[in-house]
């Protein structure tokens, strides 16, 4: 007999005693010593010894089931634990990439926002551009009093700030030397 279940067994011994000697259940502690040390009560049926060893091995395979859900609780309440740790761990991890996120979207709208004003202006300087070829080129006067002639002068060798020479033709050579290109065996 599992210890554990002495209890059960013991209950069920009573109760079979106290069905053969009603007058026991009336008894003191003291009462009982006086029927002597051997009493003669009938076994238990074998009906009744079925049933009362099929409810302890009941009992047994219950005792088992408790053990092993009790151990697969414990194992799950510490996966859910490593869980919640590990969520917590990825949660952290996510918090900073979240922030680099957003502040990447606030830099792409004010990129984008700069952009927009760029490509405004660059909008307004090709209509001044189209105003201009429609229009033609228009030449601003020197300051002062100088003649148109006078401001012609420096300009086909210079000004007189130093400015280089512009205009006329390109050198073949690009200034490069000599045109690789110049004859037909190239």
């Amino acid at each position: 007999m599992d210890a554990e279940f002495a209890p059960v067994a013991a209950a069920l011994s009573k109760a079979w005693i106290y069905e053969q000697e009603p007058q026991l259940t009336k008894a003191a502690a003291g009462d009982v010593a006086a029927l002597g040390e051997k009493v003669a009560i009938k076994p238990l049926p074998d009906a009744a010894l079925a049933q009362a060893q099929a409810i302890l091995a009941q009992m047994s395979e219950l005792r088992a089931a408790n053990a092993a859900l009790s151990a697969q609780v414990e194992k799950l309440t510490k996966d859910a634990a490593a869980k919640t740790d590990e969520v917590k761990e990825l949660k952290a991890k996510l918090k900073p990439l979240e922030e680099q996120a957003n502040s990447g979207d606030a830099k792409l709208a004010v990129s984008n926002s700069k952009m927009d004003e760029h490509i405004k202006k660059l909008e307004q300087l090709m209509e001044e551009v189209a105003k201009v070829k429609a229009q033609g080129v228009v030449v601003a006067g020197v300051a002062g009093g100088g003649a148109a002639g006078d401001a012609a002068a420096p300009a086909a060798g210079g000004d007189a700030a130093g400015a280089p020479a512009v205009g006329g033709e390109p050198e073949s050579d690009f200034g490069l030397g000599s045109n690789p290109f110049a004859d037909a065996n190239w």
